[in-house]
């Protein structure tokens, strides 16, 4: 009998010696997978939080440009095409200042726009630009204060309207899925 306890014995030492091998193999590999998992989700969830912030930073882009468009919008609606004398005060805080602003913003926050704006943001851009070159020549250098209105349109830089259409409407849209 102790003949057949020790072939008892023995095999179930060695049945299991031979299980705790192959659990501690099961256990890292699942620890393996369990890492290269963690690793894709942390990478995910990097990748998601990078666009959340990219998204956010564009709507306050667009929408500060938004509002400076419909500035000038009814600056011109309202008031500027219809003054009969120049109006420092008029052209100086609204008119200047939100070209000024939109092309400032464009230009040093180009990188949240998407790229199916970045055209439009050009012609935005070349439109202020010649505006305010004008404008600085017009009013400071020539010290013209005689000419009512600072107009670069029949000079080739007719103001882009598709690119305001285009601005506001990725604003509202971006706007609603971010908030959704």
């Amino acid at each position: 009998m102790s003949e057949l306890l020790q072939q008892i014995l023995g095999s179930s030492i060695v049945t299991a010696l031979f299980t705790a091998i192959i659990a501690y193999f099961f256990h890292k590999r699942t620890e393996r997978h369990n890492a290269i998992l963690k690793r894709e989700f942390e990478a995910l969830a990097k990748k998601d939080t990078s666009y959340f912030e990219w998204r956010k930073n564009t709507v306050e882009l667009l929408g500060q440009v938004y509002i400076h468009l419909n500035r000038l919008k009814l600056a011109f609606q309202n008031k500027y095409s219809k003054i009969k004398d120049y109006d420092p005060f008029y052209e100086d805080e609204i008119i200047y200042q939100s070209n000024k602003h939109i092309r400032d913003l464009l230009i040093n926050n180009g990188h949240f726009l998407p790229p199916e704006l970045l055209d439009e943001a050009t012609k935005l851009v070349e439109h202020f630009d010649v505006w305010l070159t004008k404008y600085h020549q017009t009013r400071i250098v020539q010290k013209d204060f005689h000419s009512k209105q600072i107009y670069v349109g029949p000079d080739g830089f007719r103001f882009p309207e598709n690119a305001e259409k285009m601005f506001k409407d990725k604003y509202v849209e971006m706007f609603n899925e971010l908030h959704k």
